[in-house]
């Protein structure tokens, strides 16, 4: 009878145990699949802010709602400030508020009252209180593409307002890439026009991005002939130069005939345009256009000076430390050749560093169209105990 006892004792406790057992394993799971879901959902997000919103259907429900009944209000109450503020900030959204859905055939929330906002938009932006919203006029250009309705309507707006307030530094203070989108915006549609007006108030780099697009983009024998030569040779004038912001001017006898000519280089962060001019009489003619060497995230032009067998083009890395170019072109054979490069750059921030001084043979013309893919850089901090010459840090 005891041992009875015993083994109904032992099979209480084995019951407890596996009961148990089985709800930790359930909890466990559960935090599995809670966990899971919560990675997915943020995966989910994630990918939705790097995608941008194409549609509404994109962002929840209630923030559709909210973000275009703000808008609403503001137009309907004509509070200014904030219906700037509320109005698209780029070509997604502004798609989503005005435009047509492709996709399900239908026009967005505000298809229907676009001329009406779009005006009263471009109606404040004119006045200088609110011109610091002129930033998302650029935004909703650049990425863009033709449209319908209010996306032209748009369009026509926006060179509209540039041309009528001179405000062509917008496009002007660009980067290449994303001036190139925002003039190929401007001017999309089925049969795009060339606006020599338009195009002859923009900076030399500008005017020559739009050109392209004409050439390239749209070009159609029929209705849209190039407005410059296949061949590539397009003409500058001194006077483009002359007092533009993002320019500077040196006096530097460029092709050895002791006359001071003109060269013309985009300014740091500004691009990598180089055009040299040769002095006949009283008048200075295009000659070519280059680089400056001028990177995206590396080195900027610095200045450019004369030597005795041409000129020198120095640029530099603006972070601390040492990291400096020195091109050197020289006039030959009615050709101007970058000859050679002496880089500098510091070997450590600490006390003991030193600076390399690598003289790197080129050998290219300027007028090479792939020059940067040719150049020869400083050589790989493995070799510059070899190749490079030292020198102390005072």
């Amino acid at each position: 009878m005891k041992k009875f006892k015993n083994i109904r004792y032992w099979l209480v406790i084995a019951c407890l145990l596996i009961t148990l057992s089985c709800k930790k394993d359930n909890v466990n799971e559960n935090r599995v699949i809670e966990s899971s879901r919560n990675g997915s959902e943020t995966k989910s997000q994630k990918n939705s802010e790097n995608q941008g919103i194409s549609d509404l259907s994109k962002i929840p429900i209630s923030n559709q709602t909210l973000a275009i009944e703000k808008l609403k209000e503001a137009y309907k109450t004509k509070n200014e400030t904030q219906f700037l503020e509320q109005f698209p900030a780029n070509f997604q959204q502004f798609m989503a508020y005005f435009g047509w859905n492709t996709k399900s055939n239908q026009a967005n929330p505000l298809y229907e009252e676009s001329y009406e906002y779009i005006v009263y938009f471009f109606d404040l932006l004119s006045l200088d209180k609110y011109r610091k919203f002129e930033s998302k006029l650029m935004g909703i250009a650049a990425n863009g593409v033709w449209q319908e309705d209010g996306v032209n309507f748009f369009q026509n707006s926006a060179i509209e307002y540039i041309k009528s307030n001179n405000s062509y530094r917008l496009i002007d203070e660009l980067p290449s890439k994303e001036a190139q989108s925002v003039l190929f915006f401007l001017f999309d549609g089925p049969h795009p026009q060339f606006d020599a007006d338009f195009c002859s108030h923009l900076s030399p780099a500008k005017k020559e991005i739009l050109e392209e697009l004409f050439e390239s983009a749209w070009y159609d024998a029929n209705e849209n002939p190039a407005p410059i030569d296949h061949e590539g040779t397009i003409s500058y004038e001194i006077t483009d130069f002359e007092n533009a912001e993002h320019y500077f001017l040196r006096d530097i006898d460029i092709n050895n005939d002791q006359i001071l000519d003109k060269i013309v280089s985009a300014g740091p962060y500004q691009g990598d345009e180089l055009y040299l001019f040769l002095k006949t009489g009283n008048t200075y003619e295009f000659a070519l256009k280059t680089i400056n060497f001028s990177e995206d995230g590396g080195n900027q032009i610095v200045d450019i000076h004369s030597e005795r067998s041409g000129f020198v083009i120095k640029t530099a890395f603006p972070d601390q430390g040492i990291l400096e170019a020195y091109h050197h072109i020289s006039y030959e054979d009615q050709d101007w050749i970058l000859t050679h490069t002496v880089y500098r750059t510091q070997s450590s921030n600490q006390k003991d560093a030193i600076i390399y001084i690598c003289d790197v043979k080129q050998g290219l013309s300027l007028k090479e169209k792939h020059l940067i893919e040719q150049l020869q850089w400083m050589p790989k901090e493995a070799e510059r105990e070899m190749l490079c010459t030292k020198e102390k840090i005072n």
